[in-house]
């Protein structure tokens, strides 16, 4: 394949290399081409189909949905036009018009960062896209077309192929020029620094980062990085550098928080303090996982994120204090989950499946009322989040509320169980115990996510649909673990 400098940084023009003969040619482009240039993965192969003088752009996603995009036309023609709208590039604000058609085999690959679009030259013509993220319609966005500050010489492009009116989209015909549209896009890669990746939703947050094309990520386990350890955290993120720490180690046991209180306070508040001043040396933005427990649960409704907060175990307050911490980093984001499930790690479901071999009636609390939350689900919450300056105190679950019973009879009934789940009440399942080494729960859980909406993040899918997706994954890694061990 050979690769042509379009002018633009990192943007080039693909010319594969064609075998033929009178019968026609062959020609192709290999994965690892691609990823040499910086396309990350296959998500999506689009098809476009256009008249004559129709102008489609200039588009692009926002993070962290940006797309990276290999263009070329089947039949027909088109005049392509790309912008680098990266803020930290030598050619921001700088366009390139390259003439795309059948006969001379060109493709372009456009980099994320970029604004793309094209103007069809003849009717019937077809254009192709490979793109390597995620398509998601609420983060469509794009710069006016005839942006008077890009210089594209529109009339005299009409004027060469013969096109008497431009047609367009009405929602390209009002789009704003490039000057006045909200874009963070930047060439140099954003560094992320996330703690706790041997939990659940660490492990989900790394996940989520390499699928949507990072590369530049630091995540230590806790052998590699002791958060209590104040000299250590202070230099590793002074070092690293990180723009963003995505903040997931805790202690999290929260029965053996009432006894092991000063470990306790030291994971979850000096921890975290450690890592809110160093994020303030490198003026790094911070994310941070509270929890429902800083609520003592007595309020009847739903909890706002205004709502006083008033912890009534160990774990909830070294979380309410952990917030306090964060709080002293104007770019932070807390986010509030409760019940939580991953595939790295144990969890409820994981346990009511394991009971289910074992037992044929298991008692479960039915007084306690909150809402599942999927690490997965939240993980693309996050990274969405880490790309934004939507700082503040988010409620965050999977959508609808249930009991610690109504849920374990969901786990059975959607994964073919035959246990019997008996509701109990708190003091009936715990009666007969040493309280004394038992955390305090709250009975009402149920949090607004109100916020989240209204600031413009998409609410996380219902908890049964993340449920059943989760025991999906569950049976695939059985299966995977079961033809590794043959």
């Amino acid at each position: 394949m050979k690769k042509i400098e379009t002018g633009l940084k990192d943007c080039y023009i693909l010319e594969p290399q064609r075998f033929g003969d009178e019968r026609g040619y062959f020609e192709s482009i290999t994965k690892e081409q691609l990823e040499e240039l910086g396309f990350n993965d296959i998500h999506q192969v689009s098809n476009s189909k256009s008249g004559k003088g129709i102008v489609r752009g200039l588009h692009f996603q926002k993070d962290p949905y940006c797309q990276a995009k290999v263009v070329r036309c089947h039949k027909g023609g088109v005049l392509d036009i790309i912008v680098d709208v990266r803020k930290d590039s030598p050619t921001y604000g700088q366009y390139k018009s390259i003439e795309l058609t059948p006969e001379n085999g060109r493709l372009i690959y456009v980099p994320r960062g970029f604004a793309h679009g094209f103007v069809s030259l003849k009717d019937d013509t077809l254009f192709e896209y490979y793109v390597d993220n995620k398509y998601m319609p609420r983060m469509e966005d794009g710069i006016l077309w005839n942006d008077p500050n890009l210089k594209i010489n529109w009339d005299e492009i009409f004027q060469n192929f013969e096109i008497e009116k431009p047609i367009l989209s009405e929602k390209d015909k009002i789009r704003k020029p490039l000057n006045e549209t909200n874009i963070s896009f930047f060439r140099t890669p954003k560094r992320f620094l996330v703690t706790g990746v041997g939990g659940q939703l660490g492990y989900d947050v790394v996940k989520e980062l390499r699928e949507r094309g990072e590369k530049d990520i630091y995540a230590p386990t806790s052998k590699e990085l002791d958060i209590t350890n104040r000299e250590e955290v202070l230099n590793l993120v002074k070092r690293y550098k990180p723009d963003i720490i995505i903040h997931c180690a805790a202690w999290t046991k929260v029965d053996q928080a009432e006894q092991d209180k000063e470990q306790c306070f030291k994971v979850n508040v000096e921890g975290t303090k450690n890592l809110t001043d160093a994020s303030l040396e490198t003026g790094s933005k911070i994310l941070y996982m509270s929890t429902d427990y800083v609520f003592d649960g007595k309020k009847e409704g739903l909890y706002h994120e205004t709502d006083l907060p008033n912890p009534q175990n160990v774990y909830g307050l070294t979380k309410y204090l952990g917030e306090e911490e964060i709080r002293r980093n104007p770019k932070h984001f807390i986010t509030r989950i409760s019940w939580v499930f991953g595939i790295n790690g144990n969890n409820f479901i994981k346990t009511m499946l394991n009971l289910s071999d074992k037992y044929d009636l298991l008692n479960v609390v039915s007084d306690q009322i909150g809402s599942p939350t999927y690490t997965k689900d939240l993980a693309k919450l996050l990274v969405e989040m880490a790309y934004t300056d939507k700082y503040g105190t988010y409620h965050v679950n999977n959508e609808g509320y249930t009991s610690w019973a109504d849920f374990a009879k969901y786990i059975m009934d959607i994964n073919n169980k035959q246990t019997k789940i008996i509701p109990v009440t708190t003091e009936e399942y715990y009666k007969g115990k040493d309280l004394s080494k038992i955390a305090y729960r709250p009975r009402n859980s149920k949090l607004d996510k109100t916020k989240l909406k209204e600031t413009g993040f998409e609410l996380l899918p219902s908890w049964q649909d993340a449920t059943e997706r989760y025991s999906e994954e569950l049976e695939k890694n059985k299966i995977l673990q079961k033809k590794e061990r043959y």
